[in-house]
């Protein structure tokens, strides 16, 4: 088996299909969630083909953590929510779960794998919401568990690849509308605002620097390396006018795997944005590799986080694409 720094394996599951990137690098309170479901009936085609039809939109929503964050940021409120939700030790949750407040959800799952099928069919579910890659399957949905989880409410699956965050960010306001947010709100408004500006920052600092800037998910063992054109929001900085670069020999695959010894592919790389979720808990390992100890964006300190996994929401990324013009105007071409 090919040893991975602690959680990197059940990372690059999510790194492979979805590639978002943050909530923004903390959980926060919002109050933009009004969750109010209209009169009218539900409708709802998703990423599986499955025609979802009920006679009232459904008010007891459940949905992974990155899901349920993204709807909260459009304007919905889940009832309940299963995924990445374990404080860590101050007490703060993950990016990954973006705003959501624990205090006013029922936690069915705090982690990849974990899913508690009694709590959730006592909560009476009436529409469960997740990530699918495969176009057969949900993300964090246990295999072994799936087919009582699905006999207990309509699942909808949204699609885990976009071309561009903004599309991804479309879809969760859709949905979210779909089930009775306000759309059209002062709130959610502002947040796209503030994420266009802060793309347009992005596309100044990297106009003004030249930056070459690669986007990263290494392992003790291997360096996945991702090509922009596959992943959403690698495609939305090249559009921005950021230079994100590719690997070698491109396969049109979202990652390419590498040995330690192709990492000199990327001595030309000023700046690498690298998986947030398991750098932090390998970076005293990962030191120890020559070949990453020695590419110039990291003898420079130049490495700054990629939020794999974030919710896609336009507070989100207004949050995550402000932080890296910050860092981009900062960072100096080697």
């Amino acid at each position: 088996m090919i040893k991975k720094f602690a959680g990197t394996a059940v990372a690059l599951v999510a790194t492979f299909a979805l590639t978002a990137c943050g909530g923004g690098t903390e959980a926060a309170t919002t109050d933009s969630a009004a969750s109010t479901a209209p009169a009218g009936p539900f409708e709802y085609k998703d990423a599986l083909g499955k025609e979802i039809k009920l006679d009232k939109a459904p008010s007891v929503v459940v949905a992974q953590s990155s899901v349920a964050a993204a709807l909260l940021d459009a304007g919905f409120e889940v009832k309940g929510a299963y995924g990445e939700l374990k404080p860590d030790a101050s007490g703060k949750l993950s990016y990954q779960a973006g705003s959501l407040d624990l205090s006013k959800i029922t936690v069915v799952g705090s982690t990849y794998g974990e899913f508690d099928t009694e709590k959730y069919a006592l909560m009476n579910p009436e529409l469960l919401v997740d990530y699918t890659f495969d176009a057969k399957s949900l993300w964090y949905v246990p295999a072994a568990q799936s087919e009582k989880i699905l006999g207990l409410a309509p699942a909808a699956a949204v699609p885990g690849n976009y071309e561009t965050t903004d599309a991804a960010i479309e879809t969760f306001v859709d949905l979210a509308g779909k089930l009775g947010a306000d759309t059209g709100s002062a709130a959610l408004a502002t947040s796209k605002t503030e994420y266009t500006a802060a793309l347009a920052a992005i596309g100044e600092a990297a106009k003004a620097s030249g930056l070459k800037v690669a986007i990263m998910s290494p392992s003790t063992d291997s360096l996945y390396v991702a090509d922009p054109l596959y992943l959403p929001e690698g495609n939305t900085l090249k559009k921005a006018g950021l230079d994100v670069v590719s690997p070698e020999n491109p396969k049109k695959e979202v990652f390419a795997q590498l040995s330690w010894e192709q990492a000199t592919q990327f001595n030309d790389a000023d700046v690498i944005l690298v998986d947030a979720r398991t750098y932090e808990a390998g970076k005293a390992d990962l030191a120890k590799v020559a070949t990453w100890a020695n590419l110039p964006a990291v003898k420079a300190g130049q490495v700054y986080n990629w939020y794999a996994a974030a919710p896609y929401s336009y507070k989100s990324y207004a949050q995550i694409y402000a932080e890296l013009a910050g860092q981009l105007k900062a960072a100096k071409k080697l």
